[in-house]
């Protein structure tokens, strides 16, 4: 299992309401569904990550669909 960071996050209501009933349907774990969406929106802006990054400083990996960004 790979290494995961807490982070919180404000959710509408009605995100909150759909998520918890795809999640009960599929018995997929919330979090499944969040950290997959936020890799559909990396990946989305992957273009423009590397081009606002510091030369030298960071570099961008991807690793199973995911970017990370490792300075």
């Amino acid at each position: 299992m790979s290494k995961k960071a807490l982070r919180s996050v404000y959710l509408d209501l009605q995100q909150v309401e759909r998520l918890k009933l795809l999640s009960e349907k599929t018995r997929v774990p919330q979090a499944v569904y969040l950290r997959e969406g936020l890799d559909l929106v990396m990946n989305k802006y992957e273009k423009k990550i590397k081009k606002n990054l510091p030369a030298g400083k960071i570099k961008v990996e991807k690793a199973a669909n995911l970017t990370l960004l490792k300075r």
